[in-house]
């Protein structure tokens, strides 16, 4: 079976089309959400990766059952699939905290079933960073975690800044066949890994993928200005036989709906020219 082409399966993270109301990059649209939703179907784009805070917001409509149905009914108006959404509560409590993943799971399923979520992302940094955890305790609570979110068919996948070697390592620890990886280019680009080198590595593990460029300062930048090698990563992945969603998680600039336009085209260009040279 041939794979859907990239332009089918990129998206891109909840904020970014709109201008951010706190002067973070990372940034909720708050009530502009669903203006984001009919932008994003606009421009062409496949998803928009759905954002639960670090503090959690009760105005979110992810945490209400009307809002979960205004999200499904947003994004079928714009032709917008439902595939994942990025938690970061454990960037702001450890994860191996006692109860907080129970704690997690429980407001978390009914999100995932209700929007039929395929992945969860959780980014493994901050106050969960692997370097200040006991491993064990953190792959407890991860796997609990993840067979909560099995049992409504949704995965979880983790974003580790940590070698292909060490990450599978730590999916070791884990221990469970319902936690793969989210891999971001653009932040094992910045972690001093080289992105082309590590995939193959990680092989059937990769479930999920974020876009993102960085400069020598590890500032995000548009793509194709920075150090991140896209046309071996992207060469990588096809190898692979990756054929699940791309979310751009880059960089506004000035303009934010030009800047999304543009970086989808820069990926689509991607897979055009890697046929081509085939």
């Amino acid at each position: 079976m041939t794979a859907r082409p990239l332009e089918d399966r990129v998206g891109i993270f909840q904020g970014r089309l709109v201008p951010s109301a706190n002067g973070q990059l990372q940034c909720s649209p708050g009530p502009r959400w669903r203006e984001e939703f009919t932008t994003a179907g606009a421009l062409g784009l496949a998803h928009i990766e759905l954002l639960a805070e670090r503090v959690p917001d009760p105005s979110n409509p992810i945490w209400t059952p009307e809002g979960r149905d205004a999200i499904r009914a947003a994004a079928a108006d714009a032709g917008l699939t439902l595939v994942s959404l990025c938690t970061e509560e454990p960037l702001a409590v450890p994860i191996s905290d006692g109860g907080r993943a129970e704690h997690l799971a429980t407001r978390l399923a009914g999100v995932a079933s209700e929007l039929g979520l395929g992945v969860v992302v959780i980014p493994m940094a901050d106050a969960s960073d692997r370097a200040d955890l006991p491993w064990e305790a953190a792959g407890r609570s991860i796997r609990a975690l993840a067979e909560r979110l099995h049992h409504v068919g949704t995965d979880l996948v983790l974003e580790l800044s940590l070698s292909a070697a060490d990450s599978l390592r730590f999916l070791g620890v884990v221990g469970s066949p319902h936690v793969g990886l989210c891999y971001d280019v653009g932040n094992a680009t910045a972690a001093g890994f080289d992105p082309p080198t590590e995939i193959p590595s990680l092989g059937p593990y990769v479930w999920h993928v974020h876009a993102k460029d960085k400069d020598d300062q590890g500032a995000n930048v548009r793509f194709g200005t920075g150090r991140v090698d896209f046309p071996g990563a992207f060469h990588a992945l096809s190898d692979l036989g990756y054929a699940g969603p791309v979310t751009i998680e880059a960089t506004r600039g000035d303009d934010p709906v030009a800047t999304a336009a543009e970086h989808r085209a820069f990926l689509i260009a991607l897979e055009h020219a890697d046929r081509s040279d085939q």
